[in-house]
C-alpha cells in the first residue's frame, strides 16, 4: 500500500513540477528585455526615488546608445525616459547634431524639440525658433528659420522658409521659400528640394557673351516630384537669338527602368531678339531615352527617339553634346546574355531625312560563344543574324536625288578550334571556319546571291617571365619584386576568296566588305610589374608595357590574278606606363613600311600634383593623302593658394599653325561658392565668356558649357 501512495505521490510531484516550470518559463518569456540604462554624469547628480527623476546640474554628458547629449543642467524622468536639457545644450548623433537654448528629449522614440535650435547635418546648416527631431532618427523639422551650405555664423546665403525638413543623407524639402544673398532677398520658390545624392544645384544662372549668340543668359531650375521624378526648368536669352525654353525630365521606375526626355525649342530671330542674325524660324530638339534591365530574363532593353528641326540644332545650342556623341540615334534594342550565346534584336530608323542613316527594320543576331564540346579540347563558336537593311541618304545637301538602298540579308558563321598547351607555356589555337552569306539582291540588281567564305588559322602564344628580388626607391618609384614578363604572338590567318567579290555588294557594314586575306599577325609584349602597399595588401602594378606588333601579308590570289604582296603593313608601338600614383602616359606609333614613314602617332599625359596642380596633354598626329594633320591638346589646372586656382585648355592644330579652340578660366574660392570665370575661342569670330558661380557642396553643372579633355583610361594591372 506504502508503494502505491509512493507512486502516486510521485506522480503529483512530477506534474506539479512540470506545472511550475511551464509557469515560470511562460512568465519568463512575456517579461520584456530590460532597458539600457541611462547613466547621467556631471558635477552634480541627485536621484529622486519618489519622483523617479535625475536631476544633473554642471558639466553633464549622457552617452545613451549611438546618441550624445552635453548640456549644464538636467532633469530625467526615468519612467518616461524623458529629458529636458538646459544650457549650452548639444545633441550629436552619427551624421548630425543640433544645438539649443532648451531641449526635451526621449531617448526611446528619438524624439525631441529645440527651442532656437542650430542644426549641423553636413552639407547643410540650418537655424530655427523651433527643431522638431521625429522619431525617425533621420528626420528633423526646422520651423521658422533656414538652411545654408555655409558654416558662418552669418552665411553668405541662406534658404528661408516657414517650415525646412532635413532627411539626413537624403535630401532637403521646403515650400513656399526665399533665397537670401546675404540680408537681401532675390528669389522666391514656390517648392523646394535637394537631394543630397547629386553633385548638381538646384538654381544655376550663368551670363555671358558669344559672337553668335550676343549677350546671353542660361537658366536652370532644377524641380523634384518625389525620388523617382525630377528634372530640369530651362529659360534662356540669347540677343542675337531669342528665348529658348526647354526641359530636362528624368525618371525612375522600381518595374520597367529608367528614362529620360529631353525638349528644348526656340523662335530664332523672333521679336525677342535684340539683333536678329537672320531669318525667323522654329528651332527644337526633342529625344525621349529608355533602358530597362530585366534580371530575370538576363536582358536589357533600351530605346531612343531623337526628332530635330534641322541638322545643327545641337550643334548650335548644346556644343559639349555634339562633340561627344555626334549625330543622335533612334533604335529600340533588346540584348540578352547567358552564359553560352547572347542576342540581340536591333530596330533602327531614321526619323530627320538631313542625315544618312543604314536602317535595320528589324535585324536579329545570335553568338554562341567558345562552347566546350563534352571533354574535348574541341570548341565550337557560332554566330548568325537575319536583318533588313535600308540605306537612306541625305537628300538636304549631299546626296540630292539619291535613291534608298534595300536588301534582305541572312548570316551564318561557324568556327570549330582546338586549344593546345605545349611545354606548360606554348599555347597553340587552330581554328577553321565557313561564312554563308545571303543576298536578296547584289549591287547590280541580281537577286537570291549566296556568298560562302572559307577562313582559317592558327593563334600562337608563349610567355616567359622572371622575377628580380630587389627593392629600390629610386626616383621615388617604390619598386619591391621586380617582375619582367615576356609574350610573344604569331597569329596566322587565312580568308578564302569569297565566292562574290565586295566590289559587287552594296556596302552597308564591315560583313560586306569582307575580302581575301592571307598573313600572320606578330606581336610581342613586354611587362614589367611590382608591388605596392594598397591600404593594408600588396598588390601588383604594371610599371610599363610595350607592345611591338605587325601584320606581314603573303601573296595573294583574286580572281586568278597574282597581287603584289604588300609584304609588312605596317608596324605598331604601344608604350604604357604607369611610374607613379598620380601620373599616367600612353604613347602609340604607327610606321607605314610601303612608305619608309610615321603614319599615326599619339601621346597622352595624365598627371595630378596633390591637389596642388594637374595637367593632361595629348599630341595626335595623322598622315593623310592631302598633307599632314597634327593636333595637340592641353588642359591644365594651378592652384595658386586656398582662394585662385586658374586654368588653361587649348587645342592646337600645329599644321596649320593656329588654335581649333582655347578655353581659360579664373576660379574664386568664395568660401561657400566657387566663382568662374571662363573665356573660350574657336576662332576670331566665334568667342564666348560665361561667369557661373557654383556652390561648394554642389559643384557640378546642370548644362554643358565648359570645354575639357578627354583622359584616357589607365591600363589594367595584371596579376602575379
Amino acid at each position: 500500500m506504502a508503494r502505491k501512495n509512493n507512486k502516486v505521490f510521485n506522480l503529483q510531484f512530477l506534474v506539479f513540477s512540470l506545472f511550475l516550470l511551464s509557469y515560470f518559463s511562460l512568465a519568463y518569456a512575456e517579461t520584456p528585455a530590460p532597458k539600457e540604462p541611462i547613466v547621467v554624469n556631471g558635477d552634480r547628480v541627485e536621484y529622486f526615488h519618489e519622483k523617479k527623476e535625475v536631476i544633473g546640474i554642471g558639466n553633464i554628458s549622457i552617452i545613451y546608445k549611438d546618441v550624445v547629449l552635453t548640456c549644464d543642467k538636467i532633469t530625467v524622468h526615468l519612467d518616461t525616459r524623458e529629458a529636458v536639457a538646459e544650457g549650452d545644450v548639444k545633441v550629436t548623433q552619427k551624421g548630425a547634431y543640433f544645438t539649443g537654448e532648451k531641449i526635451s528629449y526621449n531617448f526611446d522614440t528619438r524624439k525631441g524639440t529645440v527651442i532656437k535650435g542650430y542644426i549641423n547635418a553636413k552639407p547643410f546648416y540650418g537655424k530655427s525658433e523651433e527643431i522638431e527631431k521625429k522619431a525617425n532618427k533621420d528626420e528633423f523639422h526646422l520651423e521658422r528659420g533656414y538652411v545654408t551650405t555655409c558654416d558662418l555664423e552669418r552665411p553668405h546665403y541662406r534658404v528661408q522658409s516657414r517650415q525646412v525638413k532635413i532627411y539626413l543623407n537624403d535630401k532637403v524639402v521646403a515650400k513656399h521659400i526665399l533665397f537670401f544673398v546675404g540680408n537681401v532677398p532675390v528669389l522666391y520658390i514656390p517648392y523646394y528640394v535637394q537631394p543630397l545624392d547629386q553633385k548638381k544645384t538646384n538654381i544655376i544662372i550663368i551670363p555671358g557673351e558669344s559672337s553668335d549668340w550676343g549677350y546671353y543668359a542660361l537658366v536652370s531650375y532644377r524641380y523634384y516630384f518625389n525620388d523617382d521624378n525630377r528634372g530640369d526648368l530651362l529659360l534662356d536669352y540669347r540677343t542675337k537669338k531669342g528665348l529658348a525654353e526647354g526641359l530636362n525630365h528624368y525618371y525612375h521606375t522600381k518595374a520597367a527602368g529608367d528614362g529620360t526626355f529631353k525638349f528644348y525649342y526656340t523662335h530664332e530671330n523672333d521679336s525677342l531678339a535684340y539683333q536678329k542674325t537672320g531669318d525667323t524660324k522654329s528651332r527644337y530638339r526633342y529625344q525621349a531615352r529608355h533602358k530597362w534591365d530585366i534580371k530575370d530574363a538576363d536582358t536589357v532593353a533600351a530605346v531612343e527617339f531623337n526628332k530635330l528641326s534641322d541638322r545643327d540644332v545641337i550643334k548650335d545650342y548644346f556644343y559639349n553634346e555634339y562633340q561627344e556623341l555626334g549625330e543622335p540615334d533612334n533604335y529600340i534594342s533588346f540584348i540578352t546574355t547567358k552564359r553560352d550565346y547572347t542576342t540581340e534584336f536591333l530596330m533602327r530608323k531614321r526619323f530627320d531625312n538631313f542625315f544618312t542613316v543604314v536602317e535595320r527594320l528589324p535585324e536579329y543576331k545570335i553568338n554562341i560563344l567558345n562552347y566546350k564540346i563534352k571533354d574535348t579540347l574541341l570548341y565550337y563558336t557560332a554566330s548568325a543574324s537575319g536583318v533588313y537593311l535600308n540605306k537612306t541618304f541625305d537628300n538636304s545637301n549631299m546626296y540630292p536625288g539619291q535613291k534608298d538602298l534595300d536588301i534582305i540579308r541572312f548570316d551564318a558563321y561557324n568556327q570549330l578550334s582546338y586549344a593546345a598547351r605545349l611545354f606548360r607555356s606554348l599555347s597553340v589555337t587552330p581554328y577553321a571556319g565557313v561564312r554563308e552569306t545571303y543576298y536578296s539582291r547584289n549591287r547590280w540588281g541580281d537577286t537570291n546571291q549566296i556568298r560562302t567564305i572559307f577562313k582559317g588559322g592558327v593563334d600562337n602564344s608563349i610567355k616567359f617571365y622572371r622575377i628580380y628580388d630587389v627593392e629600390s626607391n629610386l626616383l621615388g618609384l617604390d619598386i619591391r619584386n621586380l617582375r619582367h614578363i615576356v609574350t610573344p604572338t604569331a597569329n596566322y590567318y587565312y580568308t578564302h576568296q569569297p565566292t562574290i567579290s565586295p566590289d559587287n555588294l552594296s556596302q552597308f557594314d564591315s560583313i560586306d566588305a569582307l575580302d581575301t586575306e592571307n598573313g600572320v599577325k606578330l606581336a610581342l609584349e613586354n611587362r614589367l610589374q611590382t608591388k605596392r602597399m594598397q591600404g593594408d595588401e600588396m598588390k601588383p602594378v604594371d610599371l610599363a608595357t610595350l607592345i611591338v606588333s605587325t601584320d606581314y601579308m603573303f601573296r595573294l590570289e583574286k580572281n586568278n590574278v597574282n597581287l603584289k604582296s604588300d609584304k609588312f603593313k605596317s608596324v605598331d608601338f604601344q608604350l604604357e606606363l604607369i611610374p607613379y600614383s598620380w601620373a599616367y602616359i600612353l604613347s602609340k606609333m604607327s610606321i607605314n613600311t610601303k612608305k619608309s614613314m610615321m603614319e599615326t602617332a599619339s601621346l597622352d599625359l595624365v598627371a595630378n600634383g596633390e591637389d596642388r596642380w594637374s595637367i593632361a596633354t595629348s599630341f595626335r598626329y595623322e598622315d593623310v593623302e592631302t598633307g599632314t594633320n597634327h593636333l595637340l591638346t592641353l588642359d591644365g589646372t594651378y592652384k595658386i593658394n586656398d582662394k585662385w586656382k586658374i586654368r588653361a585648355y587649348e587645342r592646337l592644330n600645329t599644321s596649320k599653325g593656329a588654335f581649333e579652340e582655347q578655353e581659360y578660366t579664373i576660379y574664386r574660392d568664395l568660401h561657400c561658392w566657387i566663382a568662374e570665370l571662363i573665356y573660350n575661342i574657336k576662332d576670331l569670330k566665334n568667342q564666348t565668356f560665361w561667369l557661373v558661380f557654383k556652390l561648394k557642396a554642389f559643384p557640378e553643372y546642370p548644362i554643358g558649357v565648359r570645354r575639357t579633355y578627354s583622359h584616357p583610361r589607365f591600363g589594367s594591372t595584371g596579376a602575379y
